[in-house]
């Protein structure tokens, strides 16, 4: 369980508590001044009831609480828990680097991957938005987040190996967050690859993990490629997978590592991740009911100050 701010700006508005409690007893050295010039505090006394040199302590907390409870809405709090979601969004990260081209899976790992996902995605229940990243040196948006299943499973279809170099787990898994944020629902990331991270450095994706669990977004991670590992056209050299680092990747963000050494096994994992059987973060987003809290207390407030509290004009 965690709260978490999406206008994070706005917390600065705490500065003005200290400022609020300043004007509150400033305003009562007024009031005392003046109330000093009457002359019959008998008199002042039946019209205040009693109340003549109060310090009005409990109206103050219940100021503070109401601006308490407003900030905390302008910053858009969020209470997150981990639980089952009928509906989560989804962002399929393919790795389409060179190395996807190796023969342990028929035709190649590419074109296995692509398979298994347009089955997740058939699978899917129409309310879940799903996103579609590709990456290899860099990442690479092929669908925002939409309804559309045509969209993304063109999206899918169209992936073809990148001529860049390199495995960009980091940015993929930051980009795939990005394509996410503005969700109001649960957000889940499927990587799959089947080589490591040899673009950032382990601090910088330490800091990237640290993001992810910032928009509270749970990332799967799926490692594709036999045990023997597969050639690729042209060369001799086989392709390996990182499992340390993507066992890494998903147990830092709530997810889960799944390796797949053929197309069954592959579609498999897909559907293990779907919406049924995984858990997901899911938000409660607490600003409407902090902004009618905020008003409930003014409102107690106000009526506080022209009874009990009530002061001379």
């Amino acid at each position: 369980m965690e709260i978490t701010f999406l206008n994070q700006e706005y917390l600065w508005l705490f500065v003005g508590i200290p400022l609020l409690i300043i004007l509150h007893f400033y305003s009562l050295r007024y009031v005392h001044n003046r109330a000093l010039k009457f002359a019959n505090f008998e008199a002042l006394k039946r019209v205040t009831g009693g109340m003549i040199l109060s310090r009005n302590i409990f109206l103050l907390l219940l100021r503070l609480t109401a601006l308490l409870f407003l900030i905390l809405s302008l910053a858009g709090a969020t209470f997150w828990y981990k639980g089952s979601s009928d509906v989560s969004n989804y962002v399929l990260a393919i790795d389409n680097s060179g190395s996807m081209l190796a023969n342990d899976f028929e035709p190649n790992r590419l074109e296995a991957a692509k398979e298994a996902a347009l089955a997740f995605v058939k699978n899917l229940k129409s309310d879940s938005q799903i996103g579609v990243v590709s990456f290899s040196g860099t990442s690479f948006i092929e669908s925002a987040l939409t309804n559309s299943r045509t969209k993304t499973e063109q999206a899918i279809s169209g992936i073809d190996v990148s001529s860049l170099h390199g495995t960009a787990i980091s940015d993929a898994i930051k980009t795939s967050t990005n394509v996410l944020s503005g969700s109001d629902k649960s957000g889940i990331i499927i990587l799959l690859t089947d080589g490591q991270e040899n673009i950032a450095s382990k601090d910088e994706l330490n800091k990237i993990i640290d993001f992810i669990n910032s928009k509270q977004a749970t990332v799967n991670t799926i490692g594709i490629g036999t045990e023997a590992g597969g050639s690729l056209p042209g060369l001799s050299t086989l392709s390996t997978v990182d499992e340390e680092t993507l066992k890494s990747i998903a147990n830092l963000t709530g997810g889960k590592y799944i390796h797949s050494e053929n197309k069954d096994a592959l579609i498999k994992a897909y559907q293990s991740l779907d919406y049924e059987s995984t858990e997901s973060k899911i938000p409660i987003y607490l600003r409407l009911p902090f902004i009618l809290l905020s008003m409930l207390i003014l409102f107690v407030e106000w009526t506080l100050v022209n009874t009990k509290y009530r002061t001379i004009p």
